[in-house]
């Protein structure tokens, strides 16, 4: 797989989890993403991908709760 189908991929994934988040949070997309970025949770979802993407949206929701939880953040 090419560097750049790797990272579309990377960054699908990264989309879906904010969707996920949104819908499930009632917020828009464009929120989520902003406080996303500034929490770190979009360094955290592409930096571990290879693992994430393999696993359910329930899971995947946990991981972004517990990385949240772990640093005192609320969104």
């Amino acid at each position: 797989m090419s560097e750049s189908v790797h990272k579309a991929k990377i960054l699908e994934f990264v989309l879906f989890c904010v969707e996920m988040y949104a819908q499930r949070g009632g917020m828009s997309g464009s929120v989520v993403m902003k406080r996303f970025d500034e929490s770190g949770v979009l360094d955290f979802l592409r930096n571990n991908y290879e693992v994430l993407h393999t696993q359910g949206r329930d899971y995947i929701l946990s991981e972004i709760d517990q990385y949240l939880a772990n640093r005192g953040i609320a969104i």
